[in-house]
């Protein structure tokens, strides 16, 4: 079996949109070649910014036979339904001593057995929502990295993370839904709670583009206490101070918007959960 390490093993990105694009860039930051990267369509690759390495697209395993000639690291960052069906039509063209790296949150490296003759397999994943790569790159000495799989393939990705200040957390492959659920319900729902807050502030006549300022800054004043305390010393509003007679004044304003709104459910299901924070914070 090949003995390459993560300095002299070449990229291949499968799957080259903004995940993708964002670890080309890591690529440049940490000094390693990309050799070739892969979309479905010409008209995708053609625009994805301009960096080096082989641009191919098209059918697979075709489109990147030619570059699959020796070990490499292979990233797939395609969309979760299309890993195991990607994986398979490269798999027997995959050189020994390989690595492929899979970049979803929500399923494990089992996305990419059988591993290829001689290939090490695992999962990698940046607990950030990438929409600019630029920027998604510059936080990720800050972001939460989670990796499983094999030992040979975890312990590459970590020594050639190192140089960048990332230094990813392995998890059990079984745990990966508890985690990603734990990453949308911080980042996507929380988006969806804002959105509620919106719609509740538009009753007070408040411009929805005026009220989406307004509690994205008070949102963001509450996040910067919760990244300096746990959860119930961050804790404010009436919940906090024992307040249920504004509580009860919430609830009664949200109920007369009628059954088909569900702002009181919402509500109700974030405060009572408020109290068993602060519960909880007593017995401690």
């Amino acid at each position: 079996m090949s003995t390459s390490t993560s300095d002299d093993l070449p990229w291949i990105i499968v799957g080259y949109g903004r995940v993708g694009q964002a670890l080309h860039l890591l690529a440049h930051q940490l000094g390693a070649r990309v050799k070739a990267t892969w979309n479905r369509t010409e008209a995708a690759a053609q625009a994805a910014p301009p960096a080096p390495g082989a641009r191919t697209f098209g059918a697979l395993p075709d489109a990147l036979r030619a570059h699959l000639d020796g070990p490499a690291l292979i990233w797939l960052t395609v969309v979760d339904d299309a890993i195991a069906a990607t994986a398979q039509a490269l798999a027997s063209h995959i050189a020994p001593g390989s690595v492929l790296v899979h970049t979803s949150g929500s399923l494990a490296s089992t996305e990419l057995k059988p591993a290829p003759p001689g290939c090490a397999i695992a999962t990698l994943h940046p607990l950030q929502a990438i929409t600019e790569p630029v920027r998604a790159v510059q936080r990720f000495h800050r972001t939460f990295w989670s990796v499983e799989g094999d030992d040979r393939a975890v312990d590459l990705l970590e020594d050639l993370l190192r140089p960048a200040g990332i230094a990813p957390q392995r998890i059990e492959p079984q745990t990966k839904p508890y985690y990603h659920a734990a990453a949308v319900t911080a980042a996507n729902l929380l988006v969806s709670l804002i959105d509620a807050s919106i719609d509740i502030a538009a009753q007070a006549h408040i411009d929805p583009d005026i009220a989406r300022t307004a509690l994205v800054e008070l949102a963001g004043s509450s996040l910067d206490n919760l990244s300096r305390n746990r959860p119930a010393r961050a804790l404010s509003g009436p919940v906090a101070r024992g307040d249920e007679h504004t509580i009860e004044q919430h609830r009664q304003a949200l109920a007369s918007l009628g059954d088909e709104s569900d702002l009181l459910a919402i509500y109700d299901l974030l405060t009572e959960r408020a109290r068993r924070l602060m519960r909880r914070s007593d017995d401690e």
